[in-house]
């Protein structure tokens, strides 16, 4: 990585709305990475990857796919752009390159703690919040651990064939309804 940078990329000049296409999304997102990988003195290859939208993801904002510790594949997450916006977004891009750029340089794509420090450096998040309502929720009934279930599972169908994880209690299923 290069030296401190002078200040941060403008997300804003490459600000995109919620009614862009998924072509004209990909395209600023691939335009704003090459800025923050020139910027920051990532080692990252943007136009050697692949870019997708992931319309199904509801847990993740974005993912990096890679073979044998090689990035392959950015992948996006379309209700979060949708829910989020640009700006958020915006982070996400910034939070795979991070990923992609410890790939190239240490073959390691975890959360670990050299993640951590260059994730706050390009001001980027660790983990992402959640942004899209589960179908189902799965409590415990002794000790309230919730579990959030997005698709039909062995768990969502059997819930009383299992014990929660925690603390060995008892587990129910409840539908997530939408609030009116």
């Amino acid at each position: 990585m290069s030296s401190e940078p002078e200040e941060e990329v403008d997300t804003t000049y490459y600000a995109v709305g919620p009614e862009a296409t998924v072509p004209e999304f990909l395209a600023v997102s691939k335009l704003y990475a090459r800025e923050v990988v020139r910027h920051y003195g990532l080692t990252v290859d943007v136009s050697g990857l692949d870019w997708e939208v992931s319309k199904r993801a509801k847990r993740r904002a974005g993912a990096v796919k890679h073979r044998d510790g090689t990035p392959e594949t950015v992948s996006l997450t379309w209700e979060f752009f949708q829910n989020c916006g640009w700006e958020a977004t915006a982070e996400t891009i910034r939070h795979e390159l991070v990923h992609v750029h410890l790939l190239n340089e240490e073959g390691d794509g975890s959360h670990g703690a050299r993640f951590e420090e260059l994730a706050a450096e390009l001001d980027t998040h660790v983990n992402c919040e959640r942004f899209a309502e589960p179908k189902w929720w799965i409590r415990c009934a002794s000790c309230g651990t919730a579990l959030a279930r997005y698709r039909r599972s062995k768990l969502v169908e059997n819930t009383e064939s299992y014990r929660c994880g925690s603390c060995g209690g008892s587990l129910r299923l409840s539908e997530n309804r939408p609030r009116e």
